[in-house]
């Protein structure tokens, strides 16, 4: 082959090269955090092993804070998927309200409460009807473990605006020393929050809460409605490829965790040994995967179930988030879960149980 023939095909290996890497669609993730975490795994899993690549995606995970955040940015246009808690964004759904927010879930990750109401192990309190004239510790006034925290208290006949006391503790240090010097008699924290409680030394023991309340969806994936109707394909990868993600994670947390620690250093915990430390983050994911699997939806993954949902309409009439009813349909749709789950299940399990942790770099 001449030398002007070897140019001209080097010229075309290089071009589509180049079409190849163009062709993946820019996306932006908005991830309802201050710093991605162990916690947050499946994400980053998706990126590290190639899983949105695959589906022709080049996704830019980016941590905004918190859902309410996210689903304002998602609503404006400034983002195009978004994982967040549905409370927020089900109340911008309402009809008539000031800020409408045009966004609908898409797929549903978080099947169960993730807030709970824990008292230190050695607590004489052993029901939330007890914890009437106490101090209730929540990460902020303004978080969902007010919310939620107000409605456990009513629903045993504690009225939560007159009859306890809400104290702000933070989510770190400052959090378990109120635990520990007793400046609160019980905390309201979500599960990852929960975990990294205990982590530091702490014996904690939730309090019984309503079925109902313990049932109410979680984190998601949501989107313009728009989105949804023009973009469905790009919307089916992101989420196939999360859901990829999601069986590798469960197959291999260690995996999980030590590919999240490779791509952000800054959230591997501060302890020397490595195994203690692998341990550590393992036991903060598994208190996040808990709750992404319910017998209730079969092998397909990101289905939503009605009744939850419905479930969660109620509690923020109940609580006075919403003014009238917010239909179910209008919160989510399913007519993508079909074809997100469109892939070999068992092959990624296999993937992630022969994977090899000394690879991660």
């Amino acid at each position: 082959m001449g030398i002007g023939r070897l140019i001209v095909l080097a010229a075309a290996l290089l071009a589509a090269n180049a079409s190849s890497v163009s062709a993946a669609e820019k996306i932006r993730a908005l991830i309802p955090v201050k710093n991605i975490d162990e916690s947050l795994a499946p994400f980053v899993v998706a990126k590290y092993l190639g899983y949105y690549d695959q589906e022709g995606l080049d996704v830019d995970l980016i941590a905004v804070g918190g859902s309410n955040e996210v689903a304002i940015q998602i609503g404006l246009g400034n983002g195009d998927i978004g994982e967040a808690t549905p409370a927020q964004a089900v109340i911008g759904m309402q009809e008539g309200v000031t800020a409408p927010l045009d966004v609908r879930y898409f797929m549903n990750v978080g099947y169960r409460n993730i807030w709970s109401i824990s008292v230190p192990t050695d607590s004489p309190i052993r029901s939330v009807a007890e914890l009437k004239g106490k101090k209730i510790g929540v990460p902020s006034l303004g978080s969902a473990g007010t919310t939620y925290g107000k409605a456990y208290l009513r629903s045993n006949g504690v009225d939560p605006n007159s009859e306890v006391s809400w104290i702000p503790i933070g989510a770190g240090a400052q959090a378990v020393t109120a635990i520990q010097q007793k400046l609160v008699d019980a905390v309201v924290f979500w599960d990852a929050g929960v975990a990294r409680l205990q982590l530091s030394g702490l014996s904690l023991r939730q309090l019984k809460i309503d079925e109902k309340l313990e049932r109410i969806p979680d984190i998601s994936l949501i989107a313009k409605q728009a989105t949804i109707k023009t973009r469905p394909g790009m919307l089916v990868g992101f989420a196939r490829a999360l859901s990829k993600a999601t069986d590798f994670t469960l197959a291999n947390p260690a995996a999980a965790v030590l590919i999240t620690w490779a791509r952000y250093p800054e959230a591997k915990p501060n302890i020397t040994d490595p195994e203690a430390r692998l341990a550590q983050g393992v036991a903060i994911l598994n208190s996040k995967m808990e709750g992404c699997v319910s017998p209730d939806v079969g092998d397909k993954h990101g289905l939503f179930i009605e009744k939850d949902w419905e479930l969660l309409g109620q509690f923020l009439l109940q609580e006075q988030q919403l003014s009238k009813p917010v239909p179910a349909s209008r919160m989510f749709t399913n007519e993508l879960i079909d074809d997100i789950n469109k892939y070999d299940r068992r092959a990624v399990v296999a993937q992630a149980k022969a994977f090899n942790l000394d690879t991660v770099k």
